[in-house]
């Protein structure tokens, strides 16, 4: 729907006849926000509670105590011609000294500060200063509460019983609108996924993993008391915060739903921080748990407690706030020292591994750190280099590996989703791990042997990724070390391919085609067999784009050592050819189509898909076939538009995502093909809509936790069924592929890159900046900053490698909607300015005005 115009739209629906099953909201709708041209309304917000800042909080945050000694009872401050004491446990401008600890020879102070919807924890030394200063999405405790919805009834994003396929009315909402999709405007639509929080590191894998609740308990129990031989009954949560309340008045924190904030330390490490607020009590508690590094490592945890006056005792050591409210802190398995040491360690290591792979600063901060948890949680939840399917421990949880631990599309999106954040070397050897470890002599993955057969095209997206990884690293020795592996498995699918020509004729459209499963969930190894399932487009087209960049990286590769040009030469021929098949047979099919379909305009998934009800979309059609095709990147934008019209056609789509099935859920481990396609539109508030959808709805907005299958809106973790609810590695790296797209687009199959291609226009009002440094791209290493000045100027400072072969794209979206008119080098296009080779033959660094 939001490729086509809405009033054709409506065409569309009346000439399928099935305006007479439009929900009457969607009409009230219509004539309540989307009547007048479109941009004429502003869609209703809300704050984002995880990130905002008040006036002066930010700086304020930024500017820990500078202190000139310390000892085990507190520090010097200086302050002007003043020299303080301060005491552990008191407070100057609001910065909270914790404790002092020793920390590699050197006495560090811990303060921590909170404002009203953030806090930070500052390590600060006498001789070096603030030597880590770590972001907290927990502020104020009385400031938490469930998100608020305040977008109009008759748009909002409601659950109902049983899935009514249907326009988007909430995605129409707010495309229709004058604002670019944001947190603020789609957070409003309905209430938020509620996940658990994953507290890890990277030695212990998923069983010394620990799940928190809402609440901070976590979801394992301690199976390993002294007494649980005999008394197993009495088993407790390995950590409950409920044990470190100091009475028996535990109703004063009692958890109520939604009054929790779930968030990660520093917005992206494997540490939990969950503030809990009762309303009725007015009291509320913050719970930080971690996993210190090691394989048998046990958790560490702080919990700060909230002390009503009348409740304090003697012997409580409290400390104040900023309003006088009394606070105690408890540690679990640990005190203070060890606490803040082992948090120090693992800030250091993320806070490192990003900023020194692909540092980014944008406007929206918490979309960054989305795409970073992924990343996180992924790496996380592997066994050293084995694979997993599931994030942290769960239902597809299985070892030793087997099954959904081996899912060949879990691996593809983990190595495609570092390699996008300058990962590659780093991901390179689990890369290998696999090839190594899973994949067969014959060159299918041992995955598909054991419980179920997966789609032939993966290997298309294996070969994608291995030249992906040579153009962004250009080692020639990491890509020999692949080779072996990689041409048994280009000899597996080629086996299929040349079954299809022997069996039929040229002019027959299975003729190019690839026989085998197009999903896992539908393959049968006891039925794996060229006729078990249609011949399906996806699968061809997946794996000649495999094809298509292995012939370009042997290509390239050639250049380094000229004994790889035969091969080249030959996948080269290969792909071509397939393209050529391929084309043949979509042709031959789309004229077959019946007038119904043609006049719908879709695309069909098969040779056989001629004659097919326009409103009917099967869930795997809409939730993977359709998907495997857009990561085919086919370069046909009829055809994928084709496929966005059907799902629109069929109203399998809800605030820019897939529906699956009767319920209200997206099936969202794929929701990468939906972003892909949507990049390569022109409008990029499609985009961004799928992409704020998946950030604001399948995943925990704190904690980032994402299952595979999110009921929306305000699913929560244990609902439905134990699947469903399961975080897997493709739903939470969904925010780190969408996020480097939004910044650096690579055309598959022309030398262009596009710099901020879907870049939200409030990012582009005054004072804002967008800066990346070391962004990999086939054509170079590139960095770049665009600053948004006065009076409608921006200002682009490029940092461009040397043979840089590629025409860039840079793509300006003003607040105020106009377009730009000036630029002091290139050429303007629409909303981008076309900086073509030539131009940047010369240049390594360079300036360009736009206005």
């Amino acid at each position: 729907m939001d490729t086509i115009e809405r009033r054709f739209f409506l065409k569309l629906l009346a000439s399928a006849g099935i305006t007479s099953a439009l929900n009457p909201a969607f009409l009230h709708a219509e004539r309540a926000h989307l009547s007048g041209p479109k941009g004429s309304y502003s869609p209703e917000r809300i704050v984002n509670e995880y990130y905002k800042f008040l006036p002066g909080e930010r700086t304020a945050l930024a500017a820990p105590p500078t202190i000139t000694a310390a000892d085990a009872s507190g520090v010097h401050l200086q302050t002007g011609p003043i020299n303080r004491v301060l005491s552990i446990g008191e407070m100057v401008d609001g910065w909270h000294l914790l404790a002092v600890v020793g920390m590699n020879g050197t006495l560090t102070a811990i303060f921590e500060k909170h404002v009203t919807h953030r806090g930070a924890i500052a390590f600060v030394t006498a001789e070096q200063g603030t030597i880590a200063l770590i972001p907290k999405g927990i502020g104020d405790l009385a400031k938490i509460r469930p998100r608020q919805i305040t977008a109009p009834v008759d748009v909002q994003l409601r659950r109902p019983a049983r899935y009514v396929p249907g326009p988007d009315v909430s995605g129409e909402y707010i495309l229709n609108s004058n604002e670019d999709p944001c947190y603020e405007n789609i957070a409003a639509l309905g209430p938020e996924y509620i996940g658990w929080t994953l507290v890890a590191n990277e030695q212990s894998g998923p069983m010394r993993s620990l799940f928190l609740e809402p609440d901070g308990t976590s979801r394992e129990l301690n199976n390993d008391p002294p007494h649980a031989s005999w008394a197993p009954d009495e088993l407790s949560a390995i950590f409950d915060p409920k044990d470190f309340f100091p009475n028996d008045n535990v109703h004063l924190w009692k958890y109520e739903k939604g009054f929790s904030k779930r968030t990660l330390l520093g917005g992206y490490t494997p540490a939990a921080d969950i503030g809990v607020w009762n309303e009725q009590y007015q009291c509320g508690y913050e719970a930080m748990v971690l996993l210190p590094d090691g394989v048998d490592a046990k958790p560490i945890a702080r919990i700060r407690i909230m002390i009503p006056d009348d409740q304090i005792m003697a012997d409580m050591h409290v400390y104040r706030d900023s309003q006088n409210r009394g606070f105690i802190d408890r540690y679990s398995n640990g005190n203070a020292h060890s606490f803040f040491s082992a948090l120090a360690g693992i800030w250091n290591r993320w806070n490192t591994f990003f900023e020194e792979s692909m540092p980014v600063t944008i406007p929206d901060e918490w979309l960054r750190d989305s795409a970073r948890a992924g990343i996180m949680l992924s790496r996380c939840s592997y066994r050293g280099l084995e694979p997993t399917y599931q994030v942290g421990e769960g239902a597809y949880t299985q070892i030793p590996e087997r099954s959904h631990a081996l899912f060949p599309v879990a691996e593809y999106e983990f190595i495609w989703a570092q390699q996008l954040w300058n990962l590659t070397a780093s991901s390179d050897e689990y890369f290998q791990f696999y090839l190594d470890k899973y994949v067969l002599p014959d060159g299918n993955f041992l995955y598909n042997v054991q419980d179920q057969v997966e789609a032939p095209l993966n290997v298309g997206l294996f070969l994608a990724n291995s030249a992906r990884g040579y153009f962004y690293t250009r080692d020639l020795s990491i890509f020999l070390k692949r080779l072996p592996i990689l041409r048994r498995m280009t000899e597996y699918v080629l086996c299929r391919y040349e079954y299809s020509k022997q069996r039929y004729a040229p002019n027959d459209p299975h003729y190019g085609l690839m026989w085998g499963s197009p999903e896992a969930d539908l393959g049968d190894p006891l039925n794996d067999y060229p006729d078990s399932h249609p011949f399906y487009y996806q699968n061809a087209a997946g794996v000649w784009r495999g094809m298509h960049d292995h012939a370009l990286a042997l290509t390239a590769a050639a250049i380094a050592d000229p004994t790889f040009s035969d091969e080249a030469a030959r996948f080269t021929a290969i792909a071509t050819e397939m393209r050529t098949n391929i084309q043949r047979s979509l042709e031959t099919t789309l004229i077959a189509r019946s007038p119904e379909m043609k006049a719908a305009g879709i695309t069909p998934f098969t040779p056989e898909d001629t004659h097919r009800d326009p409103k009917y979309l099967l869930s795997y059609e809409n939730h993977r076939f359709m998907q495997d095709w857009f990561l085919s990147d086919w370069g046909d934008p009829a055809l994928d538009l084709g496929h966005l019209q059907h799902r629109s056609i069929a109203g399998m789509e809800l605030i820019g995502l897939h529906m699956d099935g009767v319920e209200q859920r997206t099936s969202n481990f794929m929701e990468h093909g939906t972003l892909a396609v949507k990049i390569r539109q022109d409008d990029y508030r499609s985009f961004l809509l799928t992409l704020y959808g998946l950030v604001c709805y399948t995943a925990d907005s704190g904690n980032h936790y994402s299952p595979e299958d999110a009921l929306i809106p305000g699913g929560y973790a244990g609902e439905g069924n134990k699947y469903w609810w399961s975080a897997v590695v493709n739903s939470v790296l969904q925010p780190a592929l969408g996020l480097r797209w939004l910044l650096c687009y690579e055309d598959s199959d022309a030398d262009i890159c596009h710099l901020q291609k879907a870049a939200p226009k409030h990012w582009f009002s005054e004072g804002e900046q967008i800066a990346v440094e070391r962004c990999p791209t086939r054509f170079g290493t590139i960095g770049w900053k665009t600053e948004s000045l006065a009076n409608r100027q921006w200002r682009v400072t490029l940092n461009l490698p040397e043979r840089f072969g590629c025409t860039l794209k840079v793509h300006i979206h003003p607040a105020d909607g106009r377009p730009i008119t000036t630029t002091s080098m290139g050429k303007i296009e629409k909303d981008y300015v076309t900086l073509t080779h030539d131009m940047l033959a010369s240049q390594r660094m360079l300036e360009i005005m736009v206005g």
